[in-house]
């Protein structure tokens, strides 16, 4: 299930509604999976779309309600909160504002500090 939701953010185009097989999809995995989904589904949603967080600078899943109002969530939490992850895999809860989404700090190739 992780693996799925991962290609799925990571391969599928920013700002492009997804499709309706993947809305269903995560819409399902906004009810069983998330800690608030009435909250975040809020009187209904228009479509989801993968965005770049505009705090974080990394790829997310965003809500776009039918009020057009958008809202972002972590699909780790979601999947975490029906399928246990090993630790390895969980995000660090050191920071509750990001909802999950990772870090801009860094390239992350393991390049070090310029001089």
């Amino acid at each position: 299930m992780f693996d799925y939701f991962y290609n799925l953010l990571h391969y599928w185009a920013t700002h492009l509604n997804l499709n309706k097989y993947e809305h269903m999809v995560l819409l399902e995995l906004l009810k069983k999976g998330h800690e608030e989904p009435d909250k975040k589904i809020g009187k209904g949603i228009k479509g989801f779309q993968v965005r770049i967080h505009p705090v974080w600078k990394s790829k997310c899943f965003f809500v776009i309600k039918d009020d057009d109002t958008l809202d972002d969530f972590s699909f780790r939490k979601c999947v975490d909160h029906m399928l246990p992850l090993p630790d390895e895999m969980k995000q660090p809860d050191t920071n509750k504002a990001s909802n999950g989404c990772r870090g801009g700090k860094g390239s992350g190739r393991g390049r070090g500090k310029r001089r």
